[in-house]
């Protein structure tokens, strides 16, 4: 199929910190901790209910000294935004604890357990600009980055002149990625999902001829808007309707109507949280529609969707998500769960977010054996990292260098929830 790309805007946002203190002497057995982060900035406070599980031997064997790295996080704990990414702050102790049971990170002949801890941005840019400036404080070069974009563009200027490196698990705007940020990364870039799922969804869907665009008005988004629009036409699709709905309505009612005027064959969501997508789920089958439901950039999670949509209502719809619960998820996404679940947190598609980006910056470090960041991105844009292993399985950097004008957005198979007659099915789609 023809690609069609634009350049869009921006997105809503994800990585981690870590610091290196090299201590001297050949002799020691050494271990190295940025200092803490204060009560009222960090969110993970390290307790011995949390210790990571210590290094497997045949990853340790050959190191001389032990060390520690930190990574940060950056997310909201507190504010209006802390309920939508409790569940990434939830997950900094299974994460950590994973990743030591699987044996941290050895370059050379130093070992490193990895600590992680989040900061918290308080929902406002403020807030991200407090964080960041205690990041640096305490020394911390790896970063899990705000994934509200206004937050992450907030530090972006600190974090590009600290060289401290930034990653998030989804992103889609330039404006975040680009050759003036070396430093930020998304691993996984939303709009490699956007062509696929088309090619998907036409394949399943022979008879939609005509498309209705209903998302957000989140300026976060606009790329993805974008290229929706380019890949329907690219699809050989009529766009009948389109219209962007102000973030937080309730009351859809009036769009579907104008919408479902126009006669489309699908609607196409494009992405959101569940409150948003399943009104519009709702309330459109309430108007009579009862064709196929798209959003290629993801209706949110999954099974939180299917709780919020009437079971009348849960068929044909396809969202870019994963089914967490699916037993088709790898085997390391099973063990989070295990220990997510074990403490009593709730287990969901962004308890994944860290493990995503933290598990491709471990591979990145032991790759370019240096735990220096200048070395890291170099690494990565040398192209001796062009695959690597992600919790979803086989990656590559380079999605769209057109809209990036480099190689630091990251691809991944795509990720399809089906829901068909009240049923969640889940599929890897490469």
């Amino acid at each position: 199929m023809k690609r069609r790309f634009l350049l869009g805007g921006l997105l809503v946002a994800l990585l981690l910190v870590a610091m290196v203190v090299v201590a001297c002497g050949d002799e020691e057995e050494t271990t190295t901790t940025a200092a803490r982060a204060s009560s009222d900035t960090t969110a993970a406070p390290e307790s011995s209910d949390t210790t990571a599980a210590p290094a497997s031997s045949d990853t340790t064997a050959a190191a001389a000294k032990e060390e520690t790295l930190i990574f940060g996080v950056i997310t909201s704990v507190t504010g209006p935004m802390a309920p939508g990414f409790k569940a990434i702050y939830d997950s900094v102790g299974p994460v950590k604890e994973l990743l030591n049971s699987k044996g941290g990170v050895t370059v050379g002949d130093t070992h490193y357990t990895i600590d992680i801890v989040a900061y918290d941005d308080q929902s406002t840019t403020d807030g991200a600009m407090t964080a960041i400036n205690k990041i640096m404080q305490d020394g911390v070069m790896y970063l899990y980055a705000p994934m509200f974009m206004p937050n992450n563009l907030a530090i972006a200027q600190l974090c590009e002149e600290s060289k401290i490196i930034r990653m998030k698990s989804f992103g889609a705007g330039a404006d975040e990625v680009n050759p003036s940020n070396p430093y930020m990364f998304f691993t996984n870039a939303g709009v490699e999902n956007i062509e696929p799922f088309y090619d998907y969804a036409t394949a399943k869907y022979p008879d939609v001829k005509k498309v209705a665009i209903i998302a957000p008005d989140d300026p976060g988004g606009s790329t993805y808007v974008e290229l929706v629009k380019s890949t329907v036409a690219a699809s050989g699709l009529e766009e009948v309707y389109y219209e962007l709905y102000p973030m937080g309505t309730e009351d859809y009612y009036p769009i579907l109507n104008k919408a479902l005027a126009a006669k489309p064959d699908a609607i196409d969501v494009i992405y959101g949280i569940p409150p948003w997508t399943s009104a519009v789920i709702n309330q459109s089958r309430e108007l009579g529609f009862t064709g196929p439901i798209f959003a290629p950039c993801t209706a949110g999670d999954s099974n939180i969707l299917k709780g919020m949509v009437k079971p009348e209502y849960l068929t044909d719809i396809l969202s870019t998500a994963p089914d967490v619960y699916s037993d088709k998820m790898l085997p390391i996404v099973k063990e989070l769960r295990a220990l997510v679940e074990e403490q009593g947190t709730s287990w969901e598609m962004d308890s994944l977010h860290l493990l995503d980006v933290f598990t491709i910056l471990v591979q990145a470090m032991e790759g370019a054996q240096s735990v220096d960041t200048e070395q890291i991105v170099a690494y990565i844009d040398s192209g001796q990292m062009a695959s690597f292993d992600t919790i979803y399985g086989p990656g590559e950097w380079g999605s769209h260098p057109e809209i990036y004008g480099n190689n630091h957005c990251g691809k991944k198979p795509l990720l399809m929830s089906i829901f068909k007659d009240g049923n969640l099915d889940f599929e890897f789609v490469q």
